[in-house]
């Protein structure tokens, strides 16, 4: 379910990567090939917050996340960590691989998108220090909690389990 194509990560990376592209360029373009609209919110939320955390890990001694948070259908907030999203894995080896080899405009571009970026790029326009700051995760509003928890154990799994744990 929360597998996605590697291709569909660097076809997301190419649009957003690109200068002065509008929201709705990104969404439609995106959506073109998610296939998905969960898919493509995913995409465009979770390629630009790994490469804030490679940009913010070059910008000074912060503490970095890892975990984000999904709002469950009932309203309450969740933290999952950054591993429960493929998408975001994969998007943090290509960011480190384009920080320090690739295309470093397309690899700002992409950054700046990112909430924890925004957050960094406030606190030093502020003139403040961010060394020893910690960085919450992002907050996904677009995809809900229960796209990342895992299915609860039928009984059966429950009591197979318990049988050879002893």
């Amino acid at each position: 379910m929360l597998t996605v194509p590697i291709e569909a990560i660097h076809r997301a990376i190419a649009i957003l990567g690109v200068e002065g592209i509008s929201e709705s360029e990104v969404e439609s373009g995106i959506a073109s090939f998610a296939g998905d609209k969960m898919v493509a919110r995913r995409l465009i939320d979770c390629v630009p917050e790994a490469f804030g955390i490679v940009l913010a890990s070059h910008v000074g001694k912060i503490n970095l996340p890892s975990t984000f948070s999904a709002r469950s259908n009932g309203g309450k907030w969740k933290s999952f960590e950054f591993k429960a999203e493929p998408i975001f894995v994969e998007s943090l080896r290509i960011a480190i691989d384009m920080y320090h080899s690739g295309d470093r405009s397309t690899f700002g571009n992409i950054a700046k998108r990112s909430s924890m970026i925004g957050v960094v790029n406030k606190a030093l326009n502020a003139g403040e220090s961010i060394d020893g700051a910690t960085l919450s995760g992002p907050a996904l509003i677009g995809i809900p909690a229960e796209t990342y928890e895992t299915k609860s154990k039928s009984l059966w799994q429950k009591f197979f389990r318990g049988s050879s744990q002893a």
